[in-house]
């Protein structure tokens, strides 16, 4: 029941709201209802304003949906606008974090329609630097988003930006704060129609490749090879340079396979070797440009997802599609939207990101191991871009691995192991191996681990000498349990350890 549509006219049809009523009515989610009558009725919208204020997270937030649905419905007009946009970008400051980041997408969402002032645009682009600088997780990411906007539509400030940007990544510690800045010049350099702005971010994106933060180089090269998408509007000059940089890291344990990758691009987009030009790329890329968004689903049943996502580079409304197809009752057009999401990981805004991780920390309990695989690849990268999404994955890893379902187990482990595989972080490998240490003592976990372990006993090369002992020790306590079940399986793994132990020992293999 609506608490507050109890209007009372008076002379001359004035209107007075009950606010006690809105704000009963935010509280209890009728939000469509608020909306339809603030975008009527102008005593209804200042109410509206007052209750951006209120003492309840809740309610603030939920003042700011309604102003988020109106601005998508073109319903704000810029009298409005001007007067909520002082109330909406001090709740960027939120204490409530869910408050912060809604006011976060309301910005957003007024950059993305245009038709603000030099002014209004200047007010909002000072709160998003605030909020890039706070290096607050998923805040950041989301400003970082909205400032990849406004560089992108005014080259005016897309200077400004750029320096204030590059100039945070050398000055901050924090990979929150240097991880926003890099996906707010990459947003930017990748939408702009401005190709000066386009090269100088890449020609400074160069220069990252000798930062001496792995993070800041990874996210570096990354940039870079979104950029190059847009090949054909960079300067020979930065191609070269950047090529220069590249080679350095084709030797990177980490970064080698992703450096060699963006090096052949960069080769064969500067006419190193005319004789190896990609024609395939290039006629893919032209292929693409003859399609929109409503061929999609006949590409795709021609069997031509490889085109749907070079269209997805290129068109916002092609990506949301695609996206929104991870969830389709169709189970073939869920896997292909997960193909091509995989190859798009570098691609997805913030918002993108966010927006996708229930459904893919569903794919991870899929039937099909190649669902479960590739979902768990593509959450690594965005766990990899984005550091603020790593409470979803804390909160995941837990209930999956709470579960006594063995594929739930099994995704949590493949999703682990694609973490580890990005970070090469010493600290997350041993977390990792703690991990399955616990599960390797749970009856309904041990053989799951245990198979895993097999399928991937390559990465313990990867191990140190502590990690392999205890490993070993772990094998020998499960030996012989689920009356020999494993026995075959935890021999095997025994023995590879020795053989990794033995040969390190004699300097043939070096722990990496």
């Amino acid at each position: 029941m609506m608490y507050w549509l109890t209007l009372m006219a008076l002379g001359g049809g004035e209107l007075v709201v009950n606010k006690a009523g809105m704000r009963k009515d935010l509280l209890a989610w009728h939000l469509r209802e608020v909306r339809e009558l603030a975008s009527e009725y102008d005593s209804a919208f200042q109410v509206l304003l007052e209750l951006l204020s209120d003492d309840n997270p809740h309610v603030r937030a939920n003042a700011l949906q309604v102003l988020l649905d109106m601005v998508g419905e073109d319903g704000l007009s810029q009298s409005w606008l001007s007067a909520a946009l002082d109330g909406i970008i001090s709740l960027t400051r939120d204490d409530n974090e869910r408050v912060a980041l809604k006011a976060l997408e309301v910005l957003n969402a007024l950059l993305e329609r245009g038709q603000l002032t030099e002014e209004e645009y200047g007010r909002i682009t000072d709160a998003l630097m605030d909020v890039i600088k706070s290096g607050i997780p998923i805040l950041s990411e989301y400003a970082s988003e909205g400032l990849g906007k406004v560089g992108a539509k005014f080259a005016k400030l897309a200077y400004r930006l750029i320096g204030w940007l590059f100039s945070l990544i050398g000055s901050s510690k924090k990979r929150e704060v240097q991880g926003a800045a890099i996906t707010a010049l990459t947003e930017m350099a990748s939408k702009t129609e401005d190709t000066k702005v386009l090269n100088e971010v890449f020609d400074k994106m160069a220069d990252l490749l000798s930062h001496p933060d792995p993070y800041v180089v990874e996210r570096a090269v990354m940039s870079m090879d979104r950029l190059l998408s847009r090949s054909d509007k960079l300067s020979m000059r930065n191609k070269l340079k950047a090529i220069n940089g590249i080679k350095r890291l084709r030797g990177d344990v980490k970064l080698g396979i992703r450096a060699a990758q963006v090096l052949e691009k960069l080769e064969k987009s500067a006419g190193v070797d005319k004789a190896i030009k990609d024609t395939e790329d290039i006629t893919k890329s032209m292929t693409a440009s003859q399609y929109s968004a409503k061929d999609i689903d006949r590409l795709l049943d021609a069997g031509k997802p490889e085109i749907v996502a070079e269209l997805a580079k290129m068109d916002p409304e092609v990506m949301g599609r695609v996206l929104g197809m991870l969830e389709d009752e169709d189970y073939t057009r869920r896997m292909d939207a997960l193909w091509i999401v995989s190859r798009l990981a570098q691609y997805l805004t913030p918002s993108d990101a966010y927006s996708i991780l229930p459904v893919l920390g569903e794919f991870l309990k899929s039937k099909n191991p190649w669902a479960r695989e590739t979902a768990a690849e593509v959450l690594a990268d965005i766990y990899t871009l984005y550091p603020g999404t790593q409470k979803f994955f804390a909160s995941l890893l837990n209930v999956l691995l709470k579960s006594t379902h063995p594929r739930d187990i099994e995704g949590a482990l493949e999703l682990l192991s694609r973490i580890t595989d990005k970070v090469q972080d010493e600290v997350f490998l041993r977390s990792t191996m703690g991990v399955m240490f616990q599960l390797l003592e749970r009856d309904d976990a041990r053989g799951v681990v245990l198979r895993f372990l097999a399928r991937e006993a390559q990465r313990l090369v990867d191990l140190d000498e502590e990690l392999l002992f205890e490993l070993k020790d772990r094998l020998k306590t499960v030996y012989g349990m689920d009356g020999g079940k494993y026995d075959e399986i935890i021999a095997s793994l025994i023995d590879v350890i020795d053989d990794i132990l033995r040969l390190r020992q004699s300097g043939v293999v070096v722990h990496t």
